[in-house]
């Protein structure tokens, strides 16, 4: 028999993203694991952000954000972008990261060092209680020369991710090849 557990938003894995925002000039990261995906055409994604946090009002003016998608040897920048405010200091001197533009994006900054970052325009925004939740159509992909499949398609080279569970960080492993199981 199942006992009736209190909901807990963390039960399940969440990808570990970087959120870029404000300017290439300003830039600021923040680390988030409430990003997934929206819809398939357009291709959407969401990500929820705090009210309170300094890159709310970033995404907010701009209507913008990039998705960077760090590798697992970043672990240590993620940990810093999630516990250190942008309104202290720039994250991205601090760590040693580059700020570079994004096109068509006009502002957000993508993070060089992430093998595959997603440039997205806010199209909604949805006050949720503690988060707003923002709706993002991906208009570019940048990667890496070893994200991208024989396809053209990208690779989010899921061996390299973090996900966010249960209040740690994780690695993914496949469990068996395509075709294999």
């Amino acid at each position: 028999m199942k006992l009736k557990l209190p909901p807990y938003v963390h039960t399940f894995p969440a990808p570990v993203v970087l959120i870029g925002c404000g300017t290439v000039e300003k830039p600021n990261l923040i680390t988030c694991a409430w990003f997934g995906t929206a819809c398939s055409e357009p291709p959407m994604v969401t990500v929820a952000i705090r009210p309170s946090r300094h890159s709310y009002p970033l995404v907010e003016k701009t209507g913008e954000f990039t998705v960077n998608i760090p590798k697992r040897s970043q672990l240590m920048e993620v940990k810093y972008c999630g516990t250190q405010s942008g309104r202290d200091g720039n994250k991205f001197e601090a760590l040693g990261l580059t700020a570079v533009p994004c096109p068509p994006l006009k502002s957000a900054p993508m993070m060089e060092e992430a093998f595959l970052t997603l440039a997205c325009e806010v199209r909604h925004s949805l006050d949720l209680g503690t988060h707003t939740l923002f709706v993002g159509e991906m208009v570019a992909i940048y990667g890496d020369e070893k994200c991208i499949k024989p396809s053209g398609r990208p690779s989010s080279l899921p061996e390299e991710q973090i996900v966010y569970m249960d209040g740690n960080y994780w690695r993914m492993t496949p469990l068996a090849q395509r075709g294999k199981e």
